[in-house]
């Protein structure tokens, strides 16, 4: 019997399963499905929301079989203004024949001018929709608009927004987190966002600039570095690129990364692909002072060698780590200096690491935790373990008696 009531009951449970469907009932021709969604200021306090969404008939490359940056785009970008989001989308909604669909959305995009005036007015309905789709990105276009974001092509996507994605993850962050760090950061009672930032144009000959003029090339996008929010939810600043790895690394939201480092006494250099990063983050009490200490660990192989060192010999490894560990706290605690100084943000959720390891600690600087994150005491340990050094051990074009044993 019982055997016989457990059969009954997978039946039961498959048979809604398959009958249930969605939960609004939407046909697939009977709607618009987004990809990626832009949010940009508009005159008169209000707010301009744009949406990438799919050309279903093109979605395979197009009559001409070419990619996104062909001359049909299998996407086009539809937007709409209102005093809120909501009020924009219907605006949007009168201009199109299908209803917006936002369950498959990868990519939220922010204008660098609404980022400066602050989000927190627009993203109670981000946590309200139930199509809304959690694992999601957030960039700020730096520089530029939401809009001219969705509608700029990427030449080796047919859906331009997914390109960005792409170029997140091979910088070595874990995607389609960064709605969920969002919002997590900015409901903490400590902790404030900080969310990668991009730039139209493939060209970065002006280097990581963030307020470099769109029109110079059109064509693509780049990643440039991280903007940072207060916990007013408005963009305060921006990092470049070295600083931006050095945060996710302190939040462990890096997977992989590449570091070149020069040895003293040497005319070349190493380089050194990292893997499994770690990061732990101690607080403490000392004379009365805050002080925190950031352990940052990983794993790494040799890449490159143009110096003299015969990495075979254990001696010359262990003079790489050294180099490449006092490098890495080097960069990191200058980091975090910055942001100190500067914006006294905690973008590092070292508040979150004190509430979860010393609550009582915690509940004595909460009130105040601005000035505590300021003036904390915050030293860094690396510690990289080289596992592999490639299938040589000196480079190849030095002659023996070159070669540093």
């Amino acid at each position: 019997m019982n055997k016989l009531y457990r059969t009954g009951l997978f039946f039961l449970t498959l048979s809604l399963t398959l009958v249930s469907g969605c939960w609004d009932n939407s046909e697939v021709n009977e709607i618009a499905v987004e990809l990626g969604w832009g949010i940009d200021k508009a005159p008169n306090k209000r707010v301009k929301i744009s949406a990438q969404a799919i050309i279903p008939a093109r979605i395979n490359g197009g009559q001409d079989g070419k990619s996104g940056g062909g001359k049909d785009k299998p996407f086009f970008v539809v937007s709409g203004e209102g005093m809120n989001t909501l009020d924009a989308v219907q605006q949007m909604q009168t201009k199109l024949s299908r209803l917006v669909f936002r369950g498959h959305r990868r990519v939220i995009v922010i204008g660098e001018s609404m980022a400066r005036q602050g989000v927190k007015d627009v993203f109670d309905t981000y946590t309200r929709d139930p199509n809304l789709k959690l694992r999601t990105d957030i960039f700020i276009v730096m520089g530029g608009t939401a809009n001219e974001f969705l509608k700029t092509s990427y030449p080796l996507e047919n859906i331009a927004a997914l390109g960005v994605l792409g170029e997140y993850d091979q910088i070595g962050t874990p995607i389609e987190m960064g709605l969920l760090n969002f919002l997590h950061a900015a409901t903490s009672e400590g902790a404030s966002p900080a969310v990668p930032a991009v730039a139209i144009g493939m060209d970065s000959s002006s280097g990581n600039q963030p307020h470099q003029n769109v029109t110079s090339n059109p064509e693509g996008f780049r990643i440039i570095g991280t903007a940072i929010f207060n916990k007013e939810l408005k963009m305060v600043g921006f990092l470049k690129m070295e600083e931006g790895r050095a945060i996710r690394w302190v939040t462990g939201n890096l997977n992989k990364l590449t570091v070149p480092v020069t040895i003293p006494g040497e005319e070349g250099n190493v380089s050194i692909s990292l893997f499994k990063l770690h990061s732990k983050i101690q607080p403490a009490v000392q004379n009365g002072k805050l002080k925190m200490v950031v352990t940052l660990t990983a794993n790494g192989a040799i890449r490159e060698n143009n110096t003299r060192l015969d990495l075979t010999r254990p001696n010359n490894v262990n003079v790489v780590q050294s180099v490449l560990d006092k490098q890495i706290e080097e960069t990191v605690s200058r980091t975090i200096s910055h942001v100190q100084q500067e914006y006294g943000t905690d973008i590092f959720g070292f508040s979150d690491t004190i509430k979860r390891k010393n609550l009582a600690l915690w509940k004595s600087i909460r009130n105040d935790w601005e000035h505590e994150f300021r003036e904390a005491e915050i030293s860094v340990n690396a510690n990289v373990t080289v596992r592999r050094i490639g299938v040589t051990g000196p480079a190849l074009q030095l002659k023996a008696d070159e070669v540093k044993k």
